[in-house]
């Protein structure tokens, strides 16, 4: 018995191997594509979230809008997180035109310094960028600078970008700049004793500058559009910020050199104002000066890394950020700083907004590919168990409980599904790394995390695993519930039906018999019908939703470049998946149909009209389910643009609306040149007396 059991079993694998990988495919692309654009988000957050613990990046930046924070606060702010966890130093940002710029009242001229917003970075107790605490600096490149002024101070720049300028080894620059300084003071004047004078001096210098080499801060990963601090005076958007032109890295002293002074001096007292020109004498005129500013003298930015925040963006990450602003505020600081976190970090900030459009891309596609995926797996096993009606009452008539029968079924659809399973979950694997790679056009990229992340694959197996066992699991009980007799006999044909062309004389009569006949026969099975239509629509409607997708990306330049290889995932995984679901469906309309068009054959009919009496009926299929399929794709679109954030219907090219279902067309005409031959070599004997 077990003998005959194993031989019924091996015999149902080898005449429905089409169908095992039809199940097989359909599984391995909708699972693969939604467990890929899940798995991407995960890895996202995941590699940000070991990036920001290798670097040592800061969770909070203090900027001190009204000058710099005294020894006090830095000693505050160190007992409060500790010493290792405060990072001192200074940020000026300003904007350069025509080579000037103004600074604190004070006019600045540059030479080879771009225009547009600069950025520079002072670190008052870091003498080299290996010696930075936070924010590790990668990829650093050391210039040889031996050539350069022995008066120039040596500044390293952001590596080159799209955006941030690139520049030549160890270029020189130079800054010059006036400032005018007015003071009084008391001074003993010979026969005149204490007197308040006023001092009127002008300063002038030039500082050079040499570059030293370029660096990789993890702040700033974008590749382009990096924002600076600096509002856009042509936007009405507060939040709008000038990109920077380039960032310098400075440390130790800013300015250390030779200035020149021109000092006139003069008495306070009107009634002295003659003798001014002798004070002068004595007092003022030209000189030269030392004039230093170090970091430590523009100490307006303070960095802290939060030991205890936990996982970047995990739980209570965010909850330690408004704990530690909270005992930041309670210090008592010389002055109240303006307090940055990660999420205004435009980089990582970003870099993780991204990640949320495709998973909300990913959680709107997993219903529609999970919904096709099951109606079509379905109704691939249950219309299976209506082939086997012979071979169950067979097992039923030897003995075989109901249970045992089940299994056999239960096993197959399980096989199927398993395998297509384990394929979809490397195939999402290798999708969440296109996707991660494609971010390389917007991003310096951390490095790839090798965290095993399942979440969205799970769901998606287990609601299709669970959906086909369940659904086979009863089909198989209903069948087993009937007596063997009438298992053995045909199963009735259902009868023919008007269909409401029928009410139509001016049409219907205008048909020709065999598409009178093809009509009658696609909604004779109307559940089939049904299924089938609404599978072509959803597939219909995917397609449509990549193509839209990629056309905002590529044509309305919305969204980057990650977002254009999401948009092309879609496409394809959906076209795959259209493909698919019309050769499963196609397929099984054969397999069920054999004897009726073997009976064609006897009668004399050729091959194409054979072939031409399924064809017709899966064309008229098809095409009512693209028909329902643009709408649906219309309603399916507005979903994702809504999570995405951009793009509408009214935008999205007329080319789009024709292409959708001119693809569909074109896989229904490959999937009936690919089963022309499946029809042609049916053998008329075996068909016609498989029922005896």
């Amino acid at each position: 018995m077990v003998r005959t059991y194993l031989k019924t079993f091996g015999r149902m694998f080898r005449r429905h191997f089409t169908r095992l990988i039809s199940i097989i495919l359909m599984v391995l692309v909708s699972v693969g594509f939604t467990a890929g654009i899940g798995m991407s988000t995960d890895k996202i957050n995941d590699s940000l979230a070991e990036y920001r613990d290798a670097q040592n990046v800061s969770d909070l930046i203090l900027l001190n809008d009204d000058g710099t924070f005294t020894d006090d606060d830095v000693t505050a702010l160190r007992a409060q997180f500790g010493e290792q966890n405060v990072q001192t130093g200074g940020m000026l940002e300003f904007e350069v035109k025509d080579g000037k710029a103004t600074v604190n009242d004070t006019e600045l001229t540059f030479t080879n310094v771009p225009d547009g917003i600069v950025r520079v970075y002072l670190f008052d107790e870091a003498a080299a960028p290996s010696e930075v605490t936070q924010n590790l600096f990668e990829d650093v490149v050391t210039y040889d600078t031996s050539a350069a002024d022995d008066d120039a101070i040596v500044v390293y720049a952001e590596r080159a970008t799209e955006q941030l300028e690139g520049y030549d080894e160890a270029q020189t620059f130079t800054l010059s700049f006036s400032m005018h300084d007015s003071s009084t003071r008391t001074e003993s004047i010979p026969f005149l004793g204490e007197q308040e004078i006023a001092i009127e001096t002008d300063i002038s210098a030039t500082q050079n500058y040499v570059l030293g080499g370029t660096v990789r801060n993890p702040l700033h990963m974008a590749v382009r559009d990096d924002p600076s601090y600096t509002d856009d005076p042509a936007s009405d958007d507060e939040e709008d910020m000038l990109d920077l032109t380039t960032i310098f890295y400075v440390f130790g002293d800013l300015i250390d050199t030779k200035a020149a002074t021109d000092t006139t001096v003069s008495f306070v007292d009107p009634a002295l104002q003659d003798f001014n020109a002798s004070l002068n004498e004595e007092y003022g005129g030209a000189g030269e000066t030392d004039l230093a500013v170090s970091a430590a003298d523009m100490r307006n930015q303070i960095n802290i890394r939060l030991t205890d925040a936990g996982t970047l963006f995990g739980f209570g990450y965010d909850d330690a950020l408004d704990d530690a602003e909270a005992a930041i505020a309670s210090l008592g600081l010389s002055a109240e700083p303006q307090v940055l976190t990660l999420h205004e970090n435009y980089s990582f900030e970003s870099f993780t907004e991204y990640g949320g459009k495709i998973a909300g891309i990913g959680y709107v596609l997993m219903v529609v590919f999970l919904l096709v995926t099951i109606l079509v797996v379905l109704s691939t096993m249950t219309r299976l168990l209506d082939e086997e009606r012979g071979q169950i009452a067979c097992l039923m008539t030897l003995g075989y409980s109901p249970a045992s029968i089940i299994v056999k079924y239960l096993l197959f659809a399980l096989v199927g599904t398993l395998i297509g399973g384990v394929g979809a979950y490397f195939a999402g694997l290798g999708l969440a790394r296109i996707i991660y790679v494609n971010f390389e056009w917007n991003y310096t990229l951390p490095p790839y995390s090798s965290n095993v992340v399942m979440t969205f694959y799970l769901i998606t197996f287990a609601v299709i695993l669970v959906s086909t066992l369940v659904a086979t699991a009863i089909a198989g009980h209903k069948l087993t519930r009937e007596q063997p007799a009438n298992l053995l006999r045909p199963k009735t044909p259902k009868a023919g039906k008007t269909v409401f062309l029928e009410r139509i004389p001016f049409i219907w009569k205008r048909l020709s018999f065999k598409y009178k006949s093809t009509m009658r026969n696609v909604l004779r099975f109307f559940v089939r019908f049904l299924m089938t239509v609404v599978s072509v629509a959803f597939s219909t409607a995917l397609v449509l939703a990549g193509l839209a997708v990629l056309d905002c990306c590529l044509f309305q330049d919305i969204g980057g470049a990650a977002m254009i290889a999401v948009a092309l995932i879609v496409l394809i995984f959906a076209a795959l998946l259209n493909f698919v679901v019309i050769y499963t469906l196609t397929n099984i309309n054969i397999s069920e149909r054999e004897r009726e068009l073997a009976t064609l054959m006897v009668l004399g009919y050729y091959d194409g009209e054979v072939a031409g009496y399924i064809y017709r009926e899966i064309y008229i299929t098809s095409i009512i389910g693209i028909l329902f399929g643009l709408p649906l794709g219309c309603l399916l679109c507005l979903f994702i643009f809504n999570v995405m954030g951009f793009g509408s219907i009214p935008g999205i090219s007329w080319f789009v609306w024709v292409l959708a279902p001119i693809l569909s067309v074109v896989f229904t005409l490959l999937v009936t040149l690919m089963l022309r031959r499946k029809i042609t070599k049916i053998d008329m004997n075996n068909s016609l007396k498989a029922i005896e």
